[in-house]
C-alpha cells in the first residue's frame, strides 16, 4: 500500500484499487475506477495529488477524498465503473470541511427546490420541499454546482411524479422483505403505509428514496431511530435496500 503522511493510502483489493482516508476524525475508503489507475500520490499545498498510469490527475483535499458515493454494488449497476470515475473528477469541486471556500459553498436557488445549500458539514441540501404527497428533502451526493444544475430536470421530474417512485419504492421493498408466508391483505396493508423522507440524488442521477412511516410498518419491521432507502439506478429501476438511521 502507498501512504501519504499517514492520512492517505492506496491499496489493492481482488485487484481493484482503494484510496484509503483518514482525515478529522473520519475513516473512509473509496473505490476507484479501473481506468484511473494511481501510479504516484502526493502532497500539494493541503491537497492530495493522485496521478495514474496515463498521467492523469486528480486533486482533492482529503475531506474531498472521504466524502461518500453512490452505494449501489457494482453487481447491480452495469455503470459502475463509469460512475466510478465521474464521481472521482467532480471531488475538487464539492464543499468539505478541509474545502469551504465561497466559491464551493455558495447557495444556489431553483424555483422547485428553493435554496439548494452547500454547506460543509451537512453536504449539499435542499429543505421542505414542496411536492404532492408532501414535502421531502433533497440531498445531492458527490455533485458540485455545475453538477447539481445539470440534475436539476431530472429532479423536477422525479418530484412531479413522486407517488409513482414511491409506489416502486415500497413495492420493492416488500419484495425484499417477503418471507413467502404474506397474504394479499398484509401486502395492501404494507403498501399503503408509507411516505418519502427524503430524496439522495447521485452525480450519475442514481438515486435512493427515504421513506417514512405513516402507522406502524416501522415499529413492527426496523429498529427505533432506522429507516429504509431504496436505491433507484438513473433509468428509474429499483435495486437496492439500505437501512439509514
Amino acid at each position: 500500500m502507498q501512504v501519504l503522511d499517514g492520512q492517505v493510502g492506496i491499496e489493492t483489493i481482488d485487484e481493484h484499487q482503494y484510496v484509503r482516508i483518514s482525515v478529522m476524525g473520519t475513516h473512509a475508503l473509496r473505490e476507484l475506477p479501473d481506468a484511473f489507475r494511481v501510479v504516484e500520490l502526493e502532497h500539494q499545498r493541503g491537497r492530495v495529488v493522485l496521478r495514474s498510469e496515463d498521467g492523469a490527475e486528480v486533486c482533492a483535499t482529503p475531506g474531498q477524498l472521504a466524502l461518500p458515493g453512490t452505494v449501489i454494488p457494482p453487481a447491480l449497476n452495469p455503470d459502475h465503473q463509469e460512475h466510478l470515475e465521474s464521481e472521482l473528477f467532480e471531488l475538487p469541486v464539492l464543499p468539505a470541511l478541509d474545502a469551504d471556500s465561497p466559491d464551493l459553498t455558495a447557495p444556489l436557488h431553483d424555483d422547485i427546490l428553493g435554496t439548494i445549500v452547500f454547506d460543509p458539514v451537512d453536504g449539499v441540501i435542499a429543505q421542505g420541499v414542496p411536492t404532492r404527497i408532501g414535502s421531502v428533502e433533497v440531498r445531492f451526493w458527490a455533485a458540485g454546482h455545475d453538477r447539481v444544475a445539470a440534475l436539476l430536470p431530472m429532479v423536477h421530474d422525479l418530484l412531479d411524479e413522486l407517488s409513482t417512485a414511491l409506489e416502486a419504492a415500497v413495492e420493492f421493498l416488500w419484495q425484499w422483505g417477503a418471507t413467502g408466508g404474506d397474504t394479499a391483505d398484509s401486502h395492501g396493508r404494507f403498501i399503503d403505509n408509507f411516505g418519502v423522507h427524503a430524496l439522495s440524488i447521485y452525480h450519475s442521477g442514481s438515486f435512493s428514496v427515504e421513506l417514512s412511516d405513516t402507522q406502524t410498518v416501522f415499529a413492527e419491521s426496523f429498529l427505533a431511530g432506522y429507516w429504509p432507502a431504496v436505491h433507484f439506478l438513473p433509468d428509474g429501476t429499483p435495486v437496492f435496500v439500505t437501512i439509514e438511521c
